[in-house]
């Protein structure tokens, strides 16, 4: 990760993002969902790609230990703003989730790495995965986020497959849009075997992405509920993570 990275989210409003209407609500909705389900009371967590603390500061709130970093100095300042409102976070700094920190090696019950994924090449995603895994206990649980490529790929289509050459090859090369990095689902499983974990959970935290469209717009609350409801039944399906734009994966050690 690099300057490009850090251009991109400067210039973009994370603080608003899993709240901007229903269609980017059941991302934040699932994750802690399955955040309740996995994860103990009281775990010690570290929040590895925390962006403004949104998920850092809610799971702070429910009783957990949590130490937040991002590689975005402008979002870690946002976030010592919220901790001088509401000082429950216990450590909050800028960091490089491939980078060594200032913890020790099995701090950690729980390592969250929910967004690096988004832009890491595969060197770099073995290299995360190693600093992840240092950091959690041999009982812990890591958690991934990543951007799915099938999800993703016919978002870039233009009007009259004008650009298909382009989506060929941004395919090939897992790219459509500097600087983010596509991946498969059965990547990250692949990922996750390479380095001794077992599956947990793999779902897709939002579904298939036209449906931030015109799907929920106008959409009554007790509608939505429902609709939760439901996808919250068939997040886990192999053919919904197949489609979905985002993918999240529960790990633990073998």
């Amino acid at each position: 990760m690099g300057k490009s990275v850090i251009q991109y989210y400067n210039a973009y409003d994370e603080e608003a993002r899993l709240f901007r209407d229903y269609g980017h609500q059941i991302e934040w909705r699932t994750t802690m969902h399955y955040f309740g389900k996995v994860i103990p009371p009281g775990s010690r967590i570290f929040d590895g790609c925390a962006g403004t603390g949104r998920y850092a500061f809610q799971l702070a709130a429910e009783g957990h230990r949590v130490a937040a970093s991002d590689l975005v100095p402008s979002y870690v300042e946002k976030m010592l703003l919220k901790q001088e409102k509401n000082p429950i976070l216990k450590d909050i700094f800028v960091g490089d989730i491939c980078e060594p920190n200032h913890y020790g090696d099995g701090y950690f019950d729980v390592v969250l790495c929910m967004g690096a994924f988004y832009h890491l090449e595969e060197t770099m995603r073995d290299r995360a995965m190693e600093q992840c895994l240092r950091l959690l206990k041999k009982e812990g649980i890591l958690v991934l986020t990543y951007i799915n490529l099938m999800g993703a790929l016919p978002l870039y289509l233009a009007p009259g497959l004008e650009n298909v050459e382009e989506i060929a090859e941004g395919y090939e090369r897992r790219c459509f849009e500097e600087p983010f990095v596509y991946l498969l689902p059965e990547e990250m499983e692949e990922l996750a075997q390479r380095h001794g974990l077992k599956i947990l959970h793999h779902l897709t935290s939002d579904g298939n992405p036209y449906l931030r469209g015109e799907a929920f717009a106008g959409a009554k609350e007790e509608d939505f509920e429902k609709y939760m409801e439901l996808h919250l039944k068939i997040c886990e399906n192999r053919n919904a993570v197949g489609g979905g734009l985002h993918g999240l994966v529960f790990l633990a050690r073998k």
